[in-house]
């Protein structure tokens, strides 16, 4: 990017405090699908098929517009793409709940029901998948390439937090009603918003060259296709974990809808705690490379997996899913540093948009694959997570650009912000 991204110390700790913020309510969104919507919509009779398809229109939506979003904030800035996204999120997810009510007052049928959701979540997804993506590359905007996996980290240790206090909201909200969290979570995502409106500090827009305009990155640039292919197999796992985790405790220990929701927002709780212990006092600190982060995040997911699937109880189940955690805070980092630093500035915006949209893939691929496996027996599905997570460790061992250290970069000065 050809603009000149002039940021103070404590304007740029005051962005980073807000955007934390902006990553919190994003993580919390997830966490209320993740615990309250499967056992809730199954229980009013919609198939494991139709909740699959809920997420996975959400998700088609980050798919294909993430890249879209990320390249135009590289345009028009990042702080009105990350507004757009929380706010729709915002409003979507409260929508939701009054569908919902609408349809306890029999005012319209199950089949009614489920049209509506899959349109306010490829809603959600389509104009509200920016926010990610502009969120990580305002974080590389103005970091240098030394620090930038420790912010990486800090960023995302607001998913760890929101994975400790969203179970912990959402699991205390459905002891009010059904729905109340559905409420609870879309007001306070749009009041967050509003907090970002008024304290994020962008001075300047992006001024793009006309180069950029003639050679757009893609998926399958060589410098980030190895980043993206990673990307889709460390999502699909996680979508295999967190789109399935309530089902497979109703199946497994023959849990209510409520005991369901209890108890999954229980365990994400234990594997939030494991995210933001790593994410906020380990790696923000010592600034590891990329490729360290995939690979040891690979070994501990897999050790993970088989944990869980051998598991006979919901302890065991628990200490697996922190572990898991563990892993996940490794690689996530990993990632969005290490496809920040393969490209140059003018692409930030669309490199993180691609990442997020490869992230979005693999909940898109989940209802055909993982929920598939998961009608047949309730480990298939985490038996696919092991081979995903494998195929991540053998990438991240043999690709040697992931083992350099990394250097300042040379238009950005030493003292901790971009000049």
């Amino acid at each position: 990017m050809s603009t000149s991204i002039s940021t103070t110390p404590k304007e740029r700790k005051l962005g980073f405090r807000v955007l934390f913020l902006g990553m919190f309510a994003i993580g919390t969104g997830q966490t209320l699908f993740i615990a309250v919507l499967p056992p809730y919509a199954r229980g009013l009779g919609l198939s494991t098929t139709e909740i699959g398809l809920i997420f996975s229109l959400s998700a088609l939506g980050w798919m294909f517009m993430s890249p879209f979003w990320g390249r135009k904030s590289d345009y028009v800035g990042r702080k009105s793409i990350i507004l757009l996204g929380l706010f729709i999120y915002s409003i979507t997810t409260i929508l939701m709940g009054i569908e919902f009510k609408l349809y306890d007052d029999g005012l319209f049928g199950l089949s009614s029901l489920f049209i509506l959701l899959i349109i306010t979540r490829a809603f959600f997804g389509f104009l509200g998948s920016g926010s990610h993506s502009a969120s990580m590359a305002y974080v590389a905007d103005r970091t240098t390439e030394k620090e930038r996996s420790g912010v990486m980290a800090l960023m995302g240790s607001a998913f760890a937090v929101s994975g400790i206090i969203g179970p912990a909201l959402a699991s205390q909200a459905i002891l009010l009603g059904p729905l109340v969290p559905y409420f609870l979570f879309g007001s306070i995502t749009g009041l967050i918003a509003i907090l970002i409106w008024i304290f994020l500090p962008e001075k300047t827009k992006p001024s793009i060259p006309a180069k950029v305009h003639e050679v757009r990155l893609t998926a399958f640039d060589p410098r980030i296709l190895t980043f993206i292919a990673m990307g889709f197999f460390i999502s699909q796992t996680q979508a295999i974990i967190m789109q399935l985790l309530a089902m497979y405790l109703q199946d497994k220990f023959s849990y209510t809808i409520i005991e369901a929701t209890f108890y999954t927002g229980r365990v994400l709780i234990l594997m939030g705690v494991a995210t933001f212990v790593v994410q906020f006092f380990i790696i923000r600190r010592i600034s590891p490379t990329p490729g360290s982060l995939l690979r040891a995040g690979s070994i501990f997911s897999i050790l993970a997996l088989l944990a869980f699937i051998f598991s006979s109880n919901l302890y065991f189940m628990s200490i697996a899913l922190a572990i898991y955690g563990i892993g996940g805070a490794l690689m996530g980092p990993g990632l969005f540093t290490g496809v920040s630093l393969a490209v140059g500035k003018d692409e930030q915006g669309a490199a993180a948009g691609i990442l997020v949209s490869a992230y979005a893939a693999g909940f898109v691929i989940n209802p055909i694959t993982g929920m598939k496996l998961f009608d047949l027996a309730p480990d298939y599905p985490y038996y696919l997570g092991i081979i995903l997570m494998a195929l991540c460790l053998i990438i991240s061992i043999m690709d040697k650009r992931l083992n350099k250290e990394v250097d300042y970069d040379e238009d950005i000065d030493h003292s901790g912000h971009a000049v």
